[in-house]
């Protein structure tokens, strides 16, 4: 996919555009704090539901890029010019998001969903993980309504919003045992065609940004 259509809103799912803190030399540690806005695409497939719960799981995958570079607050270069943009990539695997019950024709005016197994990993090694100490907790507004209302569709696309910790644990790359925060604001395409039934796949798009420094102890 070119830089253009993660720059703009692409079809069905756009994330946002991005500028990190990171380093004079991409396989160098960083300079304290780091801060990340990355342009983010997100696809997910329905793994289950909880009768009990009326609970319902999305399995979420993600890609993110962050086009320009700080190093403690300060812009150092621009990907475009001398650093490449695929340095700062980094993949959402396999994150499994459970929304709290809901009917997709007529949902309560805000869904809260939580996600277990979110893993951020970078083309260095660095792997940041959510912290079960502060799990990832967001909320769907859908009393605010489509973002953009077509009547005609039976895609609906809903504001969502979260926050996580984070939690570097491979140990290596630029961002080698950091700690942190991760949070978005952004939106999902929910199909709702069949109302007796959760939809089987959603799209996302999203601003994200993470923040992590080096903790006082190891």
């Amino acid at each position: 996919m070119n830089n253009k259509n993660w720059i703009g809103k692409i079809s069905g799912i756009a994330i946002c555009a991005a500028s990190a803190l990171a380093v004079s030399s991409v396989n160098a540690a960083t300079t304290d704090p780091v801060e990340m806005l990355y342009n983010f695409q997100a696809t997910g497939q329905f793994q289950s539901f909880d009768p009990n719960t009326g609970k319902s799981t999305y399995v979420i995958s993600a890609v993110g890029r962050a086009p320009s570079v700080k190093e403690n607050g300060i812009i150092r270069a621009r990907a475009k010019d001398d650093v490449d943009e695929n340095d700062y990539k980094v993949m959402l695997t396999n994150a499994a998001i459970t929304f709290d019950a809901f009917n997709p024709a007529n949902p309560a005016p805000v869904v809260n969903f939580s996600c277990q197994g979110c893993r951020l990993t970078y083309p260095d090694g660095s792997t940041f993980t959510s912290d079960p100490s502060v799990p990832l907790q967001g909320r769907a507004f859908f009393l605010y309504g489509p973002v953009t209302p077509n009547p005609a569709s039976p895609i609906i696309t809903i504001r969502m919003a979260g926050c996580s910790g984070l939690r570097e644990i491979a140990g290596v790359g630029k961002l080698a045992n950091k700690v942190g925060s991760i949070c978005f604001n952004g939106v999902f395409d929910f199909d709702i065609s069949n109302p007796t039934s959760l939809p089987a796949t959603i799209t996302g798009a999203s601003n994200c940004t993470i923040v992590a420094h080096t903790p006082a102890v190891q």
